[in-house]
């Protein structure tokens, strides 16, 4: 299939699960963030404000949290993978980005999820990997979370709620093979 560079990062994007600790280059860090700047919004509200976290220290203490709400989910196959001892729920990545949203806007949640999207497009575009963090709203929606990330420093804008999260960092093995897709996921009406 021929494809253009647009359509060529969507198809090649994977939820990466493993990073090398290198950190992204800061030039590439912004491109990826102007990307998320340019997604669309309901009214063009704009509703959004992007959280950057490098700070590795941080990050593991963050990590170790949204660990304990998947030790006390009642998932099973959440509590299955966090009682690994070797289970990392941001997989080491370099780069946390949390984009919360004002409540108050007609499509935050949505809003905030595009800019996620373009996001992690813009970053497969430059061989930059990444995979959609839930864990982050799972620990901010209980008030336990909310301390832990009042504790740690991590301040969003007042009143604004996170709805998207994702790591980010370069792969330290090779893109898998994509899943296979739906064959029913599609109605065309004429």
């Amino acid at each position: 299939m021929n494809t253009n560079e647009t359509i060529g990062s969507i198809l090649k994007r994977r939820s990466v699960r493993v990073y090398k600790p290198d950190q992204v280059d800061l030039d590439a860090l912004e491109l990826i963030l102007e990307a998320g700047r340019y997604a669309p919004s309901a009214m063009n509200q704009q509703p959004w404000h992007f959280t950057v976290i490098r700070n590795r220290a941080l990050l593991d203490k963050l990590d170790a949290s949204c660990k304990t709400v998947f030790l006390e989910s009642d998932v099973d196959a959440l509590r299955e993978v966090a009682r690994r001892d070797d289970f990392s729920v941001f997989y080491h990545a370099p780069i946390l980005i949390v984009v919360t949203g004002d409540p108050n806007a007609l499509a935050p949640q949505y809003d905030c999820a595009l800019a996620m999207q373009n996001m992690m497009l813009a970053a497969a575009s430059m061989d930059i990997g990444s995979c959609w963090m839930h864990s982050v709203m799972m620990l901010h929606a209980t008030e336990k979370g909310r301390v832990v990330f009042r504790e740690l420093g991590i301040v969003f804008p007042e009143g604004y709620n996170p709805y998207s999260a994702a790591v980010f960092g370069y792969s330290a093995a090779p893109l898998p093979e994509p899943e296979p897709r739906k064959s029913d996921s599609v109605t065309i009406i004429d």
